[in-house]
C-alpha cells in the first residue's frame, strides 16, 4: 500500500475541515480568552468564534497542527498512514508525494507526528469519519 492511497482518501481541504470541525464540536470548544463554551462557526474564516467576546479559535488550535501552514490534507493523510501502515517514510519522499516545494515544513510535520502521542488521539477520532480497515491495506 502506497502513501498516495491514503492521500486520495481525503479528497480536498473542505472534507478535512469538516472532519476536524466535527471532532472539535464533539470535544467542546472553550474560549481561551473568557472560558465561554458557546461558540458559532465562521465559515469564511474556518474557525469558531466565541459568542461572548468574539475571540476566534482555529481548527488547528490545541493540536499538533497548531502554527502550521501546511494543508490539513497533508496532516490527516500522514497521520493515518503512520498509524495504519506502521512504517516510516522519509520527509523527502513525502515532500515528493505531496509535490511540496519546501522540505523543512514536511520534516517538522513528520517529527511532530512521530513524537507526540496526540497523533494517536487524532487517529481514533479521524477513523470515525474515514473508513480504514488495516487488513484491506496489507
Amino acid at each position: 500500500m502506497k502513501f498516495y492511497d491514503f492521500y486520495k482518501r481525503f479528497p480536498n481541504e473542505s472534507v478535512c475541515v469538516l472532519i476536524l470541525k466535527s471532532i472539535k464540536e464533539q470535544e467542546g470548544i472553550v474560549c481561551k480568552k473568557c472560558k465561554n463554551v458557546e461558540h458559532y462557526w465562521k465559515k469564511d474564516k474556518n474557525s469558531f468564534e466565541c459568542k461572548r467576546c468574539n475571540f476566534r479559535t482555529s481548527l488547528k488550535s490545541g493540536t499538533i497542527m497548531e502554527n502550521s501552514n501546511l494543508p490539513l490534507k497533508y496532516w490527516l493523510s500522514s497521520i493515518m498512514f503512520f498509524n495504519i501502515m506502521e512504517k516510516n517514510i522519509s520527509a523527502l519522499k513525502l515532500q515528493k508525494e505531496f509535490g511540496h516545494k519546501r522540505y523543512e515544513p514536511i520534516w517538522l510535520m513528520l517529527k511532530k507526528i512521530r513524537n507526540i502521542s496526540e497523533a494517536d488521539y487524532f487517529i481514533y477520532k479521524i477513523s470515525d469519519y474515514i473508513a480504514f480497515d488495516k487488513n484491506s491495506f496489507d
